[in-house]
């Protein structure tokens, strides 16, 4: 594990196409791995991707006209993130959610699901899971069902979720940010948006909107949290140089290393956080 602030470049990401049928028109999609495990464990690119022995997290690009093949379950839990385009999702019972940009599908361990494309738009969405899970673990079941589970996908809108401008001095000019969060920790934790969230004990999954010529009060966390740059201009300092991350390159800021994030753009930029673990209120 890393024990220094990394930048993970999209660039230097290889796609994976080695999920079911992945090659086949129909089902096409690619999976790249930013936070993965080690050796044994899922991870798409483990030559570049921060090991973690916490969570995983990553993007799979769908082009128009696929989807994934049949339904699969996991042994832990999975997040998806929309970032472009628009997706059904479906589950064991039949239940079905149609999710677009910044909406977010949470699915419990054990649950089948999975998801296509809709309309005329390339599908890119976020993907995380709550802990690691042997490579080969994920079951695919084939036929129509039903593949009936304990629990059912669950769909968070984004625009259900109410920005927070709670966090450190985040109302100053100079430093102004707003928050929200698909997934935030239970009583005593951090929760953003405890109405629409999902509760977890294990990770922290939100979007951190940082406003033109303001940047981050420098911070530090006991636990690893992950930050992927969605949309803006966004520079941080790695070794001493200031240094730019453009659209879909990560920051990974290990467990008590100081980072902040500036916005040198003429927009907003938009920075999705993963955290390896909730953080406590006033921690």
């Amino acid at each position: 594990m890393e024990k220094s602030l990394k930048i993970i470049r999209n660039l230097d990401l290889e796609p994976a196409w080695n999920v079911k049928q992945a090659k086949e028109p129909g089902f096409m999609r690619s999976l790249i791995s930013w936070v993965g495990g080690p050796e044994g464990y899922l991870n798409e690119n483990p030559g570049q991707a921060v090991i973690s022995d916490r969570c995983a997290v990553g993007l799979m690009r769908m082009p128009v006209g696929n989807r994934q093949a049949g339904v699969h379950f996991h042994s832990v839990t999975e997040i998806y993130v929309i970032l472009k385009g628009q997706v059904e999702s479906f589950d064991g019972a039949g239940n079905i959610h149609r999710a677009g940009p910044l909406d977010c599908l949470y699915i419990p361990a054990g649950v089948p699901h999975a998801v296509r494309t809709i309309g005329d738009e390339d599908l890119q969405l976020i993907w995380v899971h709550d802990a690691l899970e042997k490579s080969g673990t994920s079951v695919y079941l084939d036929g129509p069902g039903p593949f009936p589970a304990d629990d059912t996908v669950s769909l968070i809108r984004f625009l259900d979720l109410e920005p927070s401008w709670g966090e450190d001095r985040a109302k100053e000019p100079g430093f102004l940010r707003w928050f929200a969060n698909w997934v935030g920790g239970r009583d005593g934790y951090v929760n953003f948006n405890p109405a629409h969230a999902m509760p977890s004990d294990r990770i922290g999954l939100g979007l951190m909107s940082l406003l033109p010529g303001n940047k981050e009060v420098p911070h530090s966390h006991p636990y690893a949290e992950i930050n992927i740059v969605l949309s803006g201009k966004v520079v941080t300092v790695l070794d001493g140089c200031t240094t730019e991350l453009n659209p879909l390159d990560a920051l990974y800021c290990p467990g008590g290393q100081v980072h902040a994030m500036r916005n040198h753009g003429d927009v907003p930029a938009t920075v999705l956080w993963v955290s390896e673990a909730p953080r406590k209120i006033g921690g």
